[in-house]
This record gives C-alpha cells, sequence and structure tokens, in this order.
C-alpha cells in the first residue's frame, strides 16, 4: 500500500529527489528509482552515507546526482543550492502585497514552519518531522489561496452575515 502511494506521488511530483545508500552498490529498486527521477519535470539523484565510502557506480543519468552525508552535513549546501536553481523566486510582480493581518498572518506561519522543516532537515530529523512542517507551510499557504480556510474565519463570516434562511 506504501508503495503503491509513493509511486503515485512520485508520477506527480514536480521533484522527485531518488536518494540511494551510497555505501552500497545499486540495486534493481535505485535503478528503478533513478527511472522514476527521470520521468518527473525535476529530479535529482542522491547518494547518501558519503562519510562511509562510496561503493555505488552510478548509471548513465542525464540528472544532477549529488553525495552528501546526513552525519556531517557534506553535501547540503550543494543539494540546497541545486534545488533552488531549480525552482528560482520570480520577483515579485508590483502592486503585490497582503492586504490584512490575516495574509500577513498565514505567510508568517508559512515561513516559520519552512525553517522548522528546514532546521529538521539539517539536523537530522525522521522525514516525517520534515513532511509534516512542509504540510503546514501548505495549509497556510493554501489560507492565501481558498484551498483551506480556518475555522475562525468560516465562524467570522457566519457572524457578519445571513447565509441562508
Amino acid at each position: 500500500m506504501g508503495v503503491t502511494r509513493s509511486r503515485r506521488a512520485m508520477e506527480q511530483a514536480e521533484l522527485v529527489l531518488a536518494v540511494i545508500d551510497g555505501s552500497r552498490e545499486i540495486t534493481p529498486e535505485d535503478l528503478e528509482l533513478i527511472e522514476c527521477a527521470e520521468r518527473a519535470p525535476h529530479g535529482i539523484v542522491i547518494l547518501s552515507k558519503h562519510d562511509l565510502g562510496s561503493l555505488s557506480k552510478m548509471p548513465e543519468t542525464t540528472l544532477p546526482v549529488i553525495e552528501i552525508s546526513s552525519v556531517t552535513g557534506e553535501g547540503l549546501s550543494t543539494l540546497e543550492d541545486t534545488v533552488r536553481a531549480l525552482f528560482p523566486m520570480p520577483a515579485a510582480p508590483a502592486g503585490e502585497i497582503l492586504t490584512n493581518a490575516r495574509q500577513f498572518d498565514a505567510v508568517s506561519r508559512a515561513l516559520e514552519s519552512m525553517k522548522a522543516a528546514g532546521d529538521a532537515m539539517r539536523s537530522g530529523c525522521t522525514p516525517d518531522i520534515v513532511l509534516t512542517e512542509t504540510e503546514t507551510a501548505m495549509a497556510a499557504l493554501g489560507e492565501l489561496t481558498g484551498c483551506t480556510v480556518r475555522e475562525e474565519v468560516t465562524n467570522r463570516i457566519f457572524e457578519r452575515f445571513c447565509v441562508g434562511k
């Protein structure tokens, strides 16, 4: 069930990070993961455990290959730079401003959650902790776009307006 869900998510992802244990030989499963990353709009192959030495012989790929060590932190800044290069921050269009405290609060919460996710990743926390912070940021941004609505906003609407009879 989990593998199927992960594969489905990879097929829909804008970025696939193919994380492979670099301290051992490449397996058929690793090759399949690299192929999934190659089919994504953006992909990066990450050879982890670089501090243990590299036994992996990488097959030909068009994707960037980055060796990292979560123990020493080696390669993490290269990974961050590579992701930033794939998704450059566009200049803010003229006139795009936050018009009320609710919008400012949503953006602030999203930024804080993304900083927490980055800190968790750098400190070696498990992926589920990083994902939880990222989902919190996405929910906050969803409040700006209308994709998610906090209960207090719904309550305010019903307090101020007569909805239905």
